[in-house]
């Protein structure tokens, strides 16, 4: 068990700079097994995050070469590359691989929706035991519609349509920093990929490509995260690398709830105000919403005044944060599937608390935060292990954290 304690009513101050955008080089590191001729760079690369170190070991096990120079990642893929079973969490590179090898393995839990694709496409897709064998033979591009506009199945689509003959059109895309880097990457690549960032792209099949660079866009996600719990910290903070074309619905909403937000040339500053007023939020502003980005939504929307609601978060997965805003004071309620909030945070609630899920730990601290508590927080090894990043971050930024290991 771990035991943390942050600042009752701290508050953020200065600029925090945002890491390189996760996806945008995944997508990045799929897109260079393309090229026949060259390497390709990506710069701004974030090298501390695990899923493009997943990347990373990936190409190097299939046999393409892999150097960082800096923050710069080179990528050499025009080797010949080896058949390796393709884990399910990188299914961005299943088209490229595809095309270099003829055939990739699949974990059988692999999204039924990317599975259905590529059987548009004319992929051939064969059951083996508990693996996925999925062969590509004249892949013909197709007309696709997303559901939702999921920037992960977006990538894999482009990547996917790049390698097949004809026209692909994909409709109700997601207007992603990361799917924007890929398009801009491909088309350095000698690719045709027209609209990105919009709400309908259409991609040009091609035969050969060559080496190209790319910067990788700030991390957006990360900005929605320090602007909202700046808001609900009633602090003044610039977000550098911020990018208001992303996240605009977001930043309406922290107006009209009573926030000032500055657009600056290098990012975006909000100065949050001590007297929100009751809006209704929606989670529909983020791409695909983690359970951290619920929470701290709802622990926005926990801190308004009068009647507030949240719209879009999955009530089944805050269910356990519910139930500390009932031991703040504050009544929820669902209707038709969007959650009002009644009430105010009546008294400061003091001692130890220890929830056992993520939900209801970040919920006690954003009240801690918030000034609605001042307690120790008791959680275990494995929600300490991923909260501990955003809690030094918020460290750094001016907000005092302990951090103890119970015994």
């Amino acid at each position: 068990m771990v035991r943390i304690r942050v600042e009752n009513g701290g508050r953020l101050h200065g600029a925090v700079a945002l890491p390189g955008d996760p996806e945008a080089v995944v997508a990045g590191q799929a897109a260079a097994l393309l090229s026949s001729r060259g390497k390709v760079i990506l710069d701004q690369v974030p090298t501390d995050n695990q899923q493009i170190k997943d990347g990373v070991e990936l190409l190097q096990r299939i046999g393409a070469q892999t150097e960082y120079e800096g923050t710069s990642l080179k990528i050499d893929a025009t080797h010949t590359l080896v058949n390796q079973p393709l884990p399910s969490s990188m299914l961005e590179f299943a088209g490229p691989l595809m095309l270099r090898l003829g055939e990739i393995t699949l974990a059988k839990e692999c999204d039924p929706r990317l599975v259905n694709v590529w059987k548009l496409f004319g992929a051939t897709v064969e059951s083996k035991d508990d693996q996925v064998v999925v062969r590509a033979a004249n892949l013909r591009g197709t007309m696709v519609t997303l559901k939702e506009p999921d920037t992960k199945v977006m990538i894999a689509l482009i990547l996917m349509a790049i390698v097949a003959s004809g026209i692909t059109v994909i409709q109700n895309a997601p207007n992603s920093p990361a799917v924007v880097a890929l398009a801009k990457l491909l088309n350095r690549m000698g690719a045709h990929v027209h609209g990105a960032g919009g709400r309908v792209v259409r991609i040009q099949g091609v035969t050969l490509l060559h080496g190209g660079d790319v910067t990788i866009p700030r991390d957006q996600q990360k900005a929605s995260r320090w602007l909202i719990l700046a808001a609900l910290t009633t602090s003044d903070l610039l977000v550098e690398g911020a990018a208001p074309s992303f996240i605009a619905p977001l930043l309406s909403q922290l107006e009209q709830a009573g926030n000032t937000i500055v657009k600056q040339a290098t990012g975006v500053r909000v100065i949050g105000t001590h007297y929100p007023l009751p809006t209704a939020l929606s989670m529909d502003n983020f791409m695909v919403p983690t359970i951290i980005d619920q929470s701290l939504m709802l622990g926005l929307v926990t801190f308004m005044n009068g009647r507030r609601s949240l719209v879009g978060a999955n009530l089944n997965d805050l269910s356990p944060a519910l139930t500390v805003l009932e031991r703040l004071g504050v009544t929820p309620k669902v209707e038709k599937d969007i959650l009002y909030l009644d009430g105010q945070p009546d008294e400061v609630v003091t001692g130890t608390v220890t929830p056992l899920t993520l939900p209801s730990t970040l919920m006690w601290l954003l009240a801690s935060l918030r000034g609605a508590a001042g307690i120790e927080v008791d959680v275990t090894d494995q929600v300490a292990q991923v909260i501990e990043p955003y809690l030094a971050a918020i460290n750094r930024q001016g907000i005092r954290v302990e951090i103890s290991t119970l015994l």
